[in-house]
Parts: C-alpha cells; sequence; structure tokens
C-alpha cells in the first residue's frame, strides 16, 4: 500500500485510513477453511461506498470478482513479482530441505503444488502478516513459501529462493496492488488514472476473468498468470489434483487485451481435466 500512497502523494494530498478487515482479525482458520468471501477486502470497501474513504488499496489476489457495482478498479500500478518464494534460514533449496521438514503456508494451492513435490514435508498452516510469519523462522519453522512481491515490498534481505512456475503457478492477481473508488468519482478516477499501468492491469483482469469463467474463487487451488508483451498476452494454468499426481499445466497466447487468450485456456484447461481436478477439490470441502 505504501508504494500507492507515495505515487498519489505527488500529486494529491493524502490521508490514511487504517481499517482491520475480518481476514486481519481471525489469524487461525486456515484461508481455504473460510467460506466466507471478501474477508480481506470489503470492511475497507465498506468505508468507500459509504464515503470515509475515496479509495481503497488491496492485494489483487484478495478481490473477489463480484465487487458491489457501486465500486471500480480505479488503477492497477505497475505489477511486482507474481511469482512464489521459498523463505529458508538454511539456505536450501526447496528440494533440498530434510524430510519432516515443517514448511509454513495457509494457501491450498500451495500447500497443493508444495506436496505434489515435497509429500515427506510437514506442512504447518500459518497465518498473520509477514513479519509475524517471518518470525515463526526462528526456531518454529524451517521454511515460508510466500509471495516474492511481500518480501521484495518488506526490502528482506535474507535467503530465499524463487519457486518455478512449472512447480507454482501463482495466484490469480498475485504480486499486483488493486486500487478501488467510486464508479462516479471522477475526480478520484482521474487521479488513480495516473499510477495505473496498461500492462499490469491486462494481466491481472485476464487472470480474474479466468478464474471467473472456470468457477473458481480467490482461495482455491488452482493457479494462473497471464504476462503481457509486445502487444500479446501468453497465459499459463495449473492446479493438482487432491492425488498430488502430476499438475494439470496449460498454456495460451492472444493479443491483448487478452480476450482469446482467456478463452483458449478455458477450453485447454477443460480438456486437460482441470476442471475435473477442481470439482474433486470440493467434494473434499
Amino acid at each position: 500500500m505504501e508504494e500507492v500512497i507515495a505515487q498519489l502523494r505527488t500529486r494529491a494530498e493524502v490521508e490514511v485510513l487504517r481499517i482491520v478487515s475480518r481476514g486481519d482479525v481471525d489469524l487461525h482458520t486456515p484461508l481455504y477453511a473460510m467460506e466466507e468471501k471478501g474477508i480481506f477486502e470489503r470492511d475497507v470497501d465498506s468505508a468507500v461506498l459509504e464515503g470515509r474513504a475515496d479509495l481503497a488499496v488491496h492485494s489483487a489476489k484478495d478481490v473477489p470478482n463480484d465487487v458491489p457495482k457501486e465500486l471500480i478498479v480505479g488503477a492497477i500500478p505497475r505489477r511486482r513479482s507474481p511469482f512464489d518464494a521459498l523463505v529458508a534460514p538454511s539456505g536450501l533449496s526447496l528440494r533440498q530441505l530434510p524430510s519432516n521438514a515443517k514448511i509454513g503456508t495457509s494457501s491450498l494451492r500451495r500447500i497443493s503444488m508444495l506436496r505434489r513435490i515435497r509429500p515427506d514435508v510437514e506442512v504447518v498452516p500459518i497465518r498473520g502478516n509477514l513479519d509475524t510469519r517471518l518470525g515463526k523462522l526462528r526456531g518454529q519453522l524451517d521454511a515460508l513459501v510466500v509471495a516474492e512481491a511481500g518480501l521484495d515490498r518488506l526490502g528482506y534481505t535474507g535467503a530465499r529462493s524463487r519457486l518455478p512456475l512449472e512447480d507454482f503457478v501463482p495466484a490469480a492477481g498475485q504480486g499486483a496492488l488493486m486500487v478501488m473508488s467510486r464508479s462516479d468519482d471522477r475526480e478520484v478516477l482521474e487521479l488513480l488514472s495516473t499510477i495505473d499501468d496498461p500492462g499490469s492491469r491486462a494481466e491481472v483482469m485476464a487472470e480474474k476473468s479466468f478464474v471467473e469463467a472456470i468457477g473458481a474463487g480467490c482461495r482455491a487451488p488452482v493457479g494462473v498468470l497471464a504476462r503481457a508483451r509486445d502487444g500479446e498476452l501468453a497465459m499459463v494454468a495449473g492446479v493438482v489434483p487432491p492425488d498430488g499426481s502430476a499438475m494439470i499445466m496449460v498454456s495460451s497466447s492472444g493479443p491483448l487485451p487478452g480476450g482469446s487468450a482467456v478463452a483458449d485456456l478455458v477450453n485447454e484447461f477443460r480438456r486437460a481435466g482441470g476442471l475435473d481436478a477442481m470439482n474433486e477439490w470440493r467434494g473434499l470441502s
């Protein structure tokens, strides 16, 4: 959020209203076990809808597709790394960690992809802000799987390694921030247009469109990544079935803004058995 504030402060006076969301209060329930949608952004968006705030800054991966019609995505600033990272004080890679190593994460997507590669490690559900989670590495955990962008924003300089795309396909919107505002607030929308990055917006909106098209939610164990370059959008999606077998992974590409790439990815995902794997996960919930 700080980077958005810094950009806006060069153009306008900014006052920060910090709101504790329901997702911030319950730090014990794993994210995938929470039935309520919008646990991180709903309370913050309410402040915008009620006029107590002019805009809301969210992690894009936490924003569901069904936001109130009175709100609009005013800006998606330049995206940071969309990839996952392993943080291990030992400096070991995921495949080098010893059997029964304790690895912290509360994302079902990360858990499923982690167990496919290392079924011999212990996955420990962990919640809280990134500082809190990193603190668990001092005696409680051997490693964490987190968003690389979070480490970058925090300025973390400890041992870490990027997890390869073929093993960990990121969550839709990972690494990006999404700024919401009232759809009729022209002054704020004009201000937000100055920090909007068209390429990042195309990527995130394509990823969100894919998730919506396959009927998945923000916390479904499916990963999708879009990359915009030279007028083209390349996409990849992946899911690991509950039995931990090989990742179902598909790809597509097409011209920006990406509608054809999304449609092709949905069709490939269906043909490869991705929807069947998702339905298996639903049957376990």
